[in-house]
């Protein structure tokens, strides 16, 4: 294959990579056979590279105007104004759910100030069922995470975040084809999973920044003082209590109060686990300005697996994946391109896309231009951009 080696200033967009480019750690910036891009060639310059390998076997002039990926242009061919109302009736929606969202979440912090401060008992089903016909309502909507990541910004409260597993979990019982029941008892579990948290003190909850390990011991109260709260009332199920009690529990025993085992731990509580630590992660402030839901997947993938019970959180990020799937994204280092498969039998995060285009040929250019991250080391997937 004719190379021909380029100072960095001489790089032009459509320009085809035929080495890798690696830093000066050897660490692979951008891969053998992308297209450079105005972006990427800028950032060349941030890890100090002077010279690229350019593959001279390819007409780059065939690719420097183009402005999307042709891939993109020959699976994605639609209407217009069909998209621009269909954007525009997702945006309804959204808007429409935040409202309802808003007066749950303070119809939930009323209540709860009742029972704490007032001794006013504790109406665990009239909480429950507001939820759940707010879920109902919105169910039709694919953009559940989208949602998630919008109520974030609106509100970071306890009550916020209770809410916010409720649906988390609700919908992955659903994604698990549990029964009615049992989709209703997710979301209850959800619910007042944190509910120990109201009974902390308030500086605590709300100090910016890392905790000490003393506030880190009394954080980790909530769990037990959840589970007393709660057991106070007769009329809170068992799994409630149980998951108010159990929901820092990790199947291999690493979590808290008690290091207990997969068996050892309520059914519900291991689904709530995931919701929990989903939302949780999903409002720190690097994923607040990311997000990237596939960050998100890769966190649990790096806390590890085994963790958490395996069917339900392979069902959670297989869903969370395909929800994203033929999304345009950003990678390490200034890359984009567009998700065309999840590779089945992988964890969700190892992923091919569409980088750009490398061949004139329609069924050539799909196929040469996939980029499977799973064989890349230093790639990863940073943002979502459509």
């Amino acid at each position: 294959m004719p190379v021909k080696r380029l100072p960095r200033t001489d790089l032009k967009p459509g320009m085809v990579t035929a080495q890798d480019i690696l830093s000066y750690d050897l660490k692979t910036i951008v891969p053998k056979g992308v297209i450079l891009t105005e972006n990427i060639i800028s950032r060349l310059e941030e890890f100090s590279i002077y010279y690229v390998s350019i593959d001279e076997t390819i007409d780059h002039s065939i690719f420097q105007h183009l402005s999307v990926p042709m891939v993109n242009q020959l699976t994605f061919q639609s209407n217009n104004s069909t998209m621009d109302a269909f954007h525009a009736a997702n945006k309804t929606n959204l808007q429409a759910f935040l409202h309802d969202f808003s007066k749950c979440t303070q119809h939930y912090q009323d209540h709860m100030m009742d029972t704490l401060y007032r001794n006013e008992p504790l109406h665990t089903q009239e909480l429950l069922t507001e939820a759940l016909s707010l879920f109902e309502q919105y169910q039709s909507c694919t953009y559940i995470f989208d949602i998630l990541f919008a109520v974030h910004a609106m509100d970071t409260s306890v009550y916020s975040h209770c809410l916010r597993v409720a649906l988390i979990a609700y919908t992955l019982s659903r994604w698990l084809h549990f029964s009615d029941a049992d989709q209703s008892m997710a979301a209850a579990c959800g619910l007042f999973h944190d509910i120990g948290k109201l009974l902390l003190p308030f500086k605590i909850l709300q100090k910016p920044g890392k905790f000490t390990s003393e506030e880190l011991e009394i954080i980790k109260t909530h769990t037990t003082e959840g589970f007393h709260l709660l057991n106070k009332s007769n009329h809170v199920p068992v799994s409630v209590k149980n998951t108010a009690l159990m929901h820092h529990e990790k199947c291999d025993g690493s979590g808290y109060p008690y290091g207990l085992l997969n068996e050892e731990i309520d059914t519900f509580s291991k689904l709530i686990t995931i919701a929990d630590h989903f939302d949780t992660m999903s409002t720190m402030p690097q994923m607040r300005t990311t997000l990237c839901p596939f960050s998100v997947i890769k966190q649990f993938e790096d806390d590890g697996i085994p963790k958490y019970e395996l069917p339900y959180i392979l069902t959670f990020l297989e869903h969370m994946a395909n929800a994203y799937s033929l999304n345009k994204i950003t990678l390490t280092y200034g890359l984009e391109g567009n998700i065309v498969l999840l590779n089945c039998g992988d964890y969700p995060t190892h992923t091919s896309l569409s980088e750009n285009v490398s061949a004139p040929n329609p069924q050539e250019l799909y196929y040469n231009s996939m980029l499977k991250l799973s064989e890349k080391e230093n790639l990863s997937m940073e943002t979502i951009l459509s």
